[in-house]
């Protein structure tokens, strides 16, 4: 732990932009002041000192003070008057160069003939060396206060860029994950929660006084985006500039002006914004797909989504009987989600905040996979069928599959070439519909509320029966 002294003037010159004037009412080369000193390169005559063409004059702090600005009176040859500030090579008008310009010195060089009236230098007193004594406990500091005409006044500030640490979430998560989604604007919103709750997510906790740090009062927060290599990218944002686009990002707790901490933490933990999983579909045809958690597909983008599993299979009759359509699948069941459309569409799903009570057989020969692996070759025992967007077909010799994908492995009857889909029976199957009459239905959703008749395409439970109204 360390601490950071900061010394803050309350009166007298420490406060004050400090000055000292010269008038050159003779000829001169050399002047000492009590606070600066100018040596002329070359005098002429005439009132006031005189720089001839590509002369010099310098003008030098003297007892550790600290130029801050020089301004220089040209005699009545010269109608301008200008001005130099230090730590700048620019001078105004065309009269003069500067070189070697820092806090204590300042040359410059006439390039005519130059006649200066007065000099006025800026600058200011020096930071008094001040050694301070820190206990072993780093609670208290002392220090001895210097003597100066003025008063001065003191604040040990904590660095919190030591034993300060910064916080997404609870810490049971190494990176966090918070979904995100678009408003009617068109622009990312927290999905899940207020917009109010966002600053809750941002701990900073002082290990050493044990206590957690107040936003704004003590911190402000600082969110950069963080490229694939783990390191930040671009301008840091506040809650106030954050646009919440999916991405990984990391924060960073800086010292509040007025505060009793100085300095920043390290960055945090990483943490993810994300809409969900999005799955590329070919109109009219299946991809499979599993994850370790429950999903849902977006009811505004995914409407065409249709999500199954397998109930059972069959080598016998080479078929594979599609489950009812799932509202919200439970984790770690492969699925066969459906395009429902006549064009290919990419399917957004997201994940859902809690397992759904659902009563739901997976065939055991339906596996899947939340990595990339390999389909084994079909042998003796075991009957392997990769999907091909229509249809289970035998594997015969090992085959690659991506991540987030399913299949069948059998190890019961005589194998089949290939396993089609089907659904249950005619009264449980889905059946596409154009009919606008619905006087006579009573009309279910997939959630089992009741409707009084569709109002968009989607898949719907009429009369007993499944149908998809397009």
């Amino acid at each position: 732990m360390t601490l950071a002294l900061l010394l803050t003037a309350a009166t007298g010159a420490w406060a004050d932009e400090l000055s000292e004037s010269f008038t050159t009412n003779h000829e001169v080369s050399v002047y000492t002041g009590e606070h600066f000193k100018i040596t002329v390169g070359d005098v002429g005559s005439g009132k006031g000192f005189y720089l001839a063409e590509n002369k010099y004059a310098t003008i030098e702090a003297l007892n550790g003070e600290i130029i801050t600005k020089v301004e220089l009176t040209k005699g009545y040859y010269y109608i301008n008057n200008f001005y130099c500030e230090v730590g700048t090579t620019n001078i105004s008008g065309d009269v003069a160069t500067v070189s070697g310009v820092n806090n204590t010195s300042l040359t410059f060089t006439a390039l005519g003939a130059l006649q200066i009236n007065a000099v006025k230098v800026y600058y200011t007193a020096p930071e008094p060396d001040v050694e301070v004594t820190i206990n072993d406990t780093k609670s208290e500091a002392s220090f001895e206060m210097p003597q100066y005409d003025v008063t001065a006044t003191y604040t040990i500030k904590r660095d919190i860029s030591v034993d300060v640490t910064a916080q997404v979430g609870d810490g049971t998560q190494e990176q966090p994950r918070y979904r995100v989604k678009k408003d009617g604007n068109n622009k990312f919103i927290p999905a899940d929660m207020e917009m109010a709750a966002v600053p809750a997510l941002f701990t900073v906790n002082d290990g050493i006084e044990q206590k957690a740090l107040t936003q704004t009062q003590d911190y402000i927060v600082q969110i950069y985006a963080i490229d694939a290599e783990g390191q930040p990218t671009g301008d840091p944002m506040t809650f106030a500039t954050f646009t919440f686009e999916p991405g990984i990002y990391a924060v960073k707790a800086v010292a509040a002006d007025g505060s009793d901490y100085a300095g920043e933490t390290a960055l945090s933990n990483t943490f993810k914004l994300f809409q969900g999983y999005e799955v590329a579909v070919p109109a009219g045809e299946y991809v499979t797909y599993y994850r370790d958690e429950p999903l849902y597909a977006d009811p505004v983008s995914s409407a065409d989504a249709v999500l199954y599993t397998v109930s059972s299979v069959s080598t016998t009759d080479g078929t594979a009987t599609l489950s009812d359509a799932i509202a919200t699948a439970p984790s770690s069941t492969p699925l066969l989600i459906f395009n429902n459309s006549d064009e290919a569409k990419t399917f957004l799903l997201i994940p859902a905040n809690e397992e759904p009570n659902l009563q739901l057989t997976v065939a055991p020969e339906f596996q899947g996979t939340l990595t990339g692996t390999t389909i084994a070759a079909s042998t003796e025992n075991v009957t392997n069928y990769a999907f091909n967007g229509k249809a289970f077909v035998f594997v015969k010799n090992a085959i690659e599959v991506g991540p987030n994908k399913a299949w069948l492995s059998v190890n019961t009857g005589e194998p089949s070439a290939r396993i089609t889909i089907v659904f249950d029976s005619e009264a449980t199957g889905i059946k596409t519909t154009d009919c606008t009459d619905y006087t006579d239905s009573v009309w279910y959703d997939l959630n089992g509320r009741k409707v009084a008749a569709p109002t968009k395409k989607g898949i719907y439970i009429m009369n007993g029966r499944k149908v998809v109204v397009k």
